[in-house]
């Protein structure tokens, strides 16, 4: 009976007689201790939340242009911490999102008021820490109200219009508000000089542009951000200060990802994916240096010579212009890719963020005394201190092309963009240099060229008015340069350009006209021709089997001109002028050929023996001076040690290159097809037709239609390309006529060129301008390779079942040449190396010009044949 009592509950009056009985307060304990455990449970789950909601109600009550959210908020007095989860802040424009953070403010740390103005090496009282940073950027609400407005379209965003009213009334302000707005020097009177230095770190950031109307967007992702915000004397004693943020990033990748939700169709494949998409650049570490001058006001103008005297030199030198810039420094792991995809995306991410209003640019107006000062350009700068490397990414087919270049520690890239217009419109500038150049591509001959330095600087020149023509120019010098070239080089790049360029149909209303000035410079140079027979090439990597001619030289300067400046034009015109100085023609054999040592038998024999200064010179010259001994030139690959042997030795030379064609719009190419024929059609029957009374054109609607009506015919009676080519080669030049150079000419048709009708006659089939111009690598077993129009850009041959595949060419691809050669040779310099004596020839002057039809002009000045012992 008693266990079964203790196994049963008390009541709650028997529980409140034992309570009385034994004056107990449990009870209350019991409850104390139930409200505090509820209510710790509150402030660690709860109270944080509920905070953070009342604070997004007040504000957005508050705050009408944008709303703003706050997860969780709570502080501590004690510490000066405050803690935030889940923040966002999204407008019209721009999204800011936080996963979680805290900031510190180190309220104990004690106040100098002597401390140093504008000192970034101060101590720091405010650290903030984010874990999960986004900052998206999808839309330009007040620069689209300003165009519906310049092109007066109703209205459709009303908040922007109201922004823009607030900014015409701050714009309309009294200038005293300007002075009031300025800095005091007075230390105390600024927040700064509580908080100099702020300290941000980031965890997992990400800033993004792009929206569900474009196609891709643009990210830029890191891992971890060290930032510090402080500021410094300004560059200039007229400033007031210099905002600065420096820092270093890791992991940073850029990306062009695939927009969410894309309105459109996804017809443009990228030519490479990693992870998420397409990488444009990426470092394992940046380093980011920002600053910006606070303008101050511009001074009045001083008063008597005496005062302007007094002025110090250093105030003078100091009344620059405020800076404003961005200094980009690249670690280890740095990788860029670009092409014309990329290309692509860039110009439609600018097209929406940047849209142009078409409209006349108004000329900056000088800041007067008393106003503002102005900034005049934004300068960015981006050093590599590591290896890196660039790829150039192209598709044809649907196969990804690539051209890969390593570039060394020291390379820069400087951007410089005005931020002023003057009467001629506005010129950015970009330049740079890249250090230690190894360039390849992914054909399957890889080496394309290797440079000590390469620099470069575009200038580009915009009219004040949108449409008026443009100048770009570009200067390029490459200092010890080896460029190897194979004709189907030609192919690849050309590959590339047809890729780059738009595949849309012209537009007059867009078209803006335009030229590119190219000055290409090689400072001692090499280039190289694969000169084998019938075009088989040794790709391999290490000890190739391959005849090579090179051309080496001192300097080599290529100016032309690419005009854009007519609209859908018939014909575009363009002239290459190529100069070359203290140039020499040298030949290699590899080692299973058989004719290398004798070669290098006769040239070291040879190589001593050198003509008398007097043998080949007229009377009244015979008594000058011998020539000077020329210095040892520059030669990486083509040296003597490594079997190369001199064959060739210009002082100078000269080709200049007209070249007329007619461009092919993709969109307009059959149309192009019947213009060209009907128009050919029409001029041969006009000579036939009797002539015609009233001044009514020759040319109807039936021809026309006639014209239209009929089937392509032979590509051949279209009008032709023409090629003007014109080479000259100064006096005193050096010819060794050893067997296999000869071979080699004309191999790669060096000849060829100069004797077309007579080569093509005997040697049908050439490395680069005849039958075999498409290679084939040694290692390829094809039973009957044929030329490939069609394939991959890296690709010389396929097989005839691919080739029918892919055969189908435009007429258009096949028109026809007009080429038309003129070749000055002076007083050239022969020998004949053989056993015993040297055979030499004197040739003082050599003219011809050679035309597709016409016979052979030549003229051969008297010549003079010795032979020495």
């Amino acid at each position: 009976m008693d266990g079964s009592k203790n196994a049963s509950f008390p009541t709650i009056g028997e529980l409140d007689d034992y309570l009385n009985e034994h004056d107990s307060n449990f009870i209350w304990l019991l409850v104390a201790t139930i409200l505090s455990c509820g209510w710790i449970i509150y402030l660690t789950y709860y109270n944080s939340r509920n905070i953070g909601l009342f604070l997004t109600l007040i504000i957005n009550r508050l705050y009408k242009d944008g709303y703003i959210h706050i997860g969780s908020f709570s502080f501590s007095v004690l510490s000066g911490k405050v803690m935030f989860r889940e923040v966002y802040y999204i407008n019209q424009d721009m999204s800011i999102r936080i996963q979680d953070g805290f900031l510190i403010f180190r309220w104990w740390k004690m106040y100098n008021p002597k401390q140093k103005q504008h000192d970034p090496k101060a101590e720091t009282r405010l650290y903030v820490t984010v874990n999960g940073f986004e900052f998206h950027v999808y839309n330009r609400t007040d620069l689209y109200a300003r165009l519906q407005e310049t092109f007066g379209l109703e209205p459709t965003l009303l908040t922007t219009k109201k922004e823009e009213e607030r900014g015409q009334e701050e714009r309309a302000e009294p200038l005293e508000s300007v002075n009031i707005s300025a800095e005091s020097p007075e230390p105390t009177s600024s927040w700064r000089s509580l908080i100099p230095v702020i300290k941000l770190n980031i965890s997992t950031g990400r800033v993004a542009f792009g929206n569900h109307h474009l196609p891709q967007t643009l990210c830029v992702n890191f891992e971890d951000a060290f930032l510090t915000y402080a500021t410094k004397p300004p560059s200039s004693h007229l400033d007031q200060y210099m905002h600065i943020v420096k820092g270093s990033l890791e992991n940073v990748r850029v990306m062009l990802v695939p927009s969410p939700r894309y309105l459109g169709m996804q017809n443009d494949e990228p030519p490479r994916l990693m992870g998420e998409g397409f990488v444009v650049m990426q470092s394992n570490d940046v380093d980011i240096y920002y600053y910006q001058d606070e303008p101050g006001l511009v001074p009045l103008e001083q008063e008597g010579v005496g005062e302007a005297e007094t002025s110090s030199e250093d105030d003078k030198l100091q009344d620059l212009p405020p800076c404003w810039g961005l200094d980009i420094v690249c670690g280890k792991g740095t990788d860029f890719n670009y092409g014309p995809w990329a290309d692509r995306q860039r110009d439609s991410l600018w097209k929406f963020f940047l849209p142009a209003d078409y409209q006349v640019m108004d000329v900056s107006e000088v800041p007067q005394p008393g106003k503002p000062r102005q900034i005049q350009a934004f300068e960015l700068r981006m050093n590599i201190i590591a290896d890196a490397t660039i790829d150039l990414l192209f598709t044809k087919n649907r196969e990804t092309n690539a051209i890969h270049v390593n570039v060394g520690a020291g390379s820069y890239l400087e951007v410089n963009i005005p931020m002023t217009v003057g009467e001629n419109g506005y010129s950015p500038t970009i330049k740079g240099q890249l250090l230690h150049v190894d360039t390849t591509s992914s054909m399957q001959y890889r080496t394309l060229l290797e440079a000590e330095m390469l620099a470069f600087h575009v200038i580009a020149s915009y009219p004040r008015v949108w449409n008026m023509p443009q100048s770009w120019q570009c200067e390029i010098e490459v200092y010890k340069a080896t460029y190897h070239f194979i004709y189907a080089q030609k192919n690849f790049f050309t590959d590339l350009i047809k890729d780059w360029a738009s595949d849309s149909a012209p537009d007059i209303y867009s078209f803006v006209p335009y030229s590119w000035k190219f000055k290409i410079l090689f400072h001692q140079f090499e280039m190289i021709w694969a000169a084998n027979q019938h075009n088989w090439i040794d790709c391999s990597t290490k000890q190739q089997e391959n005849v090579y001619l090179a051309a080496c030289g001192e300097t080599l300067n290529i100016d032309f001109t690419l005009p854009f400046n007519e609209f859908v034009p018939t014909t575009c015109h363009t002239r290459f002028s190529l100069r070359a100085e203290d140039t020499d023609m040298r030949l290699s054999l590899p080692e299973c050929h058989p004719s290398r040592y004798p070669l290098l038998t006769l040239a070291k024999d040879y190589q001593n023996i050198k003509l008398p200064p007097d043998m080949f010179v007229s009377g009244e010259n015979q008594g000058g001076p011998p020539p000077k001994p020329g210095k040892p030139r520059w030669r990486h690959i083509t040296n003597a040690e490594a079997g190369w042997v001199d064959c060739w030795s210009v002082p100078n030379f000269l080709l200049i290159i007209d070249y007329t064609w007619h461009p092919i719009y993709p969109q307009k190419a059959d149309e192009q097809l019947k213009q060209s024929f009907s128009e050919m059609e029409e001029s041969m029957l006009s000579a036939l037709r009797p002539p015609e009374q009233s001044s009514a054109p020759r040319y109807t609607s039936s021809s026309a239609s006639a014209a239209h009506s009929r089937a392509p015919a032979d590509p051949s009676e279209l009008p032709p390309d023409r090629l003007h080519v014109e080479m000259e080669i100064s006096p005193d030049s050096q010819v060794l006529l050893y067997g296999p150079m000869l071979r080699a000419l004309l191999a790669i048709k060096v000849c060829g060129t100069l004797l077309p009708e007579l080569v093509l006659l005997f040697f049908p089939q050439e490395n680069y301008f005849g039958e075999d111009d498409m290679y084939t690598d040694f290692e390829e077993a094809v039973s009957s390779p044929v030329l490939s129009t069609a394939t991959s850009s890296g690709l010389g041959w396929m097989d005839d079942g691919e080739q029918k595949d892919g055969s189908d060419a435009h007429p258009l691809d096949l028109r026809p040449w007009d080429i038309t050669v003129l070749i000055n040779l002076y007083k050239v310099h022969g020998r004949l190396p053989v056993v015993s004596n040297v055979p030499v020839y004197l040739c003082t002057k050599f003219c011809s010009d050679f035309c597709n039809i016409d016979p052979i002009r030549c003229s051969i000045l008297p010549a003079l044949q010795q032979r020495r012992s």
